[in-house]
């Protein structure tokens, strides 16, 4: 090699080496598994003792339908532990976002003290909820922190719609994976990022949309991400056991870290409610889910009705059913400046009491405040009536 050769190669190297750090660091997003500082051997240490091992698996209606994820992983756990006991749970509850996930995981997830909780909330967190970047990022920080401050090991599977799945075949992530993965970055949790799984399984012929089942997977797109979900959980299971330690900063302040329901029992109302449990007859207009007929309800659409709640948090919001006839309200925190919210959600709201959360104050000075909220006889165009149904008050403590 002469010397004009090596002089040649150096500012190409030197160029490429530019190139490189004005790109930045590579995107996290084109790793399908990727296991970060995760570990599951506590949970291995119980399952090879024979003793009892829980895993909850939480989301939208990908985690709720009966037999995809959330009965294959607890399955492929027993077989791996013949002499453990392994109980599930399915805390999937359809069409909520990672904002419902944070208010309901004491209840829904923690209470049951879990070996291991698998969280997705990719797709409702972009279609549905239609979160921006910081709010996805509020949602799932608020789970992951949660539950890592009760020592709970997260597991977490980015799913995916057209949507997400176009932007992973062009080289890009979008809003809400960028955000959940930021999480899993700086919490050090384990992800199966399904969009670039299956991007890389259409490029080489081994998987299509239409097999893989579309948004809601069918048994064939369900095998398909657990198959990454166990090469994930069998490498965790060799780790050594985590040694707990202090919690990174949080990634933003007013995430919903320390999120739970307040029973809607707990409000002062006018005339004009209604306080008991989720009744048909109360919800005359669209479809009604099940799900909810357990559930407490304070349901007013006499524009005027009014509550006002105590709590102790930074944020308030309620989990609510928005129907054809949701309208709107106006909030107010400690008296101060009033807030219309609208509770209708265009399009889900037109033939559905459609489950969401929605916060009417965040930030807050930490201590004691007072909610106040007023039915309003205006409506979103599209909504036929002025009710507000809510099934919980929301609040982060």
């Amino acid at each position: 090699m002469t010397e004009d050769t090596e002089f040649l190669g150096f500012f190409r190297m030197r160029g490429l080496i530019v190139l490189l750090l004005l790109m930045g660091p590579p995107l996290r997003a084109g790793s399908i598994v990727d296991l970060r500082q995760g570990s599951l051997g506590e949970l291995a240490a119980k399952a090879a003792a024979g003793d009892e091992i829980c895993i909850v698996t939480l989301g939208g209606s990908i985690t709720q339908k009966a037999d995809g994820h959330s009965r294959m992983i607890p399955d492929w756990f027993q077989q791996r532990f013949p002499s453990a006991k392994v109980t599930s749970h399915n805390a999937g509850l359809s069409s909520t976002c990672s904002h419902s996930g944070a208010f309901r995981l004491r209840k829904h997830v923690l209470d049951r003290k879990p070996d291991l909780l698998v969280v997705e909330f990719s797709v409702n967190d972009d279609q549905d909820a239609r979160h921006p970047y910081d709010e996805a990022v509020k949602g799932m920080e608020g789970i992951v922190r949660h539950a890592h401050s009760d020592n709970v090991p997260v597991l977490m599977i980015l799913f995916v719609n057209d949507h997400l799945l176009k932007a992973a075949q062009s080289g890009k992530a979008a809003s809400s994976v960028r955000a959940h993965l930021a999480v899993a970055d700086h919490y050090g949790v384990p992800t199966v990022n399904v969009p670039q799984a299956l991007a890389r399984a259409i490029e080489e012929g081994r998987m299509d949309w239409k097999a893989y089942g579309g948004v809601h997977p069918n048994r064939d797109g369900y095998r398909f991400v657990c198959d990454y979900v166990n090469q994930a959980a069998a490498q965790l299971l060799k780790r050594p056991a985590r040694i707990r330690t202090i919690l990174p900063s949080r990634l933003k302040m007013t995430s919903f870290v320390g999120g739970s329901w307040r029973e809607p029992a707990g409000a002062t109302y006018s005339p004009g409610w209604q306080v008991g449990k989720a009744d048909r007859r109360l919800l005359v207009a669209g479809g009604f889910r099940k799900d909810y007929q357990s559930y407490p309800m304070a349901v007013a659409s006499e524009p005027g009705a009014s509550l006002t709640l105590d709590f102790e948090g930074t944020a308030v919001g309620a989990f609510l059913l928005a129907g054809p006839d949701a309208g709107q309200v106006e909030v107010r925190v400690d008296g101060g400046k009033p807030r219309i919210v609208d509770l209708y959600h265009d399009p889900y709201s037109r033939g559905l009491h459609y489950p969401r959360t929605r916060i009417f104050a965040d930030g807050l000075e930490r201590g004691r405040h007072t909610l106040s909220l007023k039915v309003l006889s205006s409506h979103h165009p599209k909504s036929k009536g002025t009710a507000c149904a809510l099934l919980y008050f929301a609040v982060n403590d």
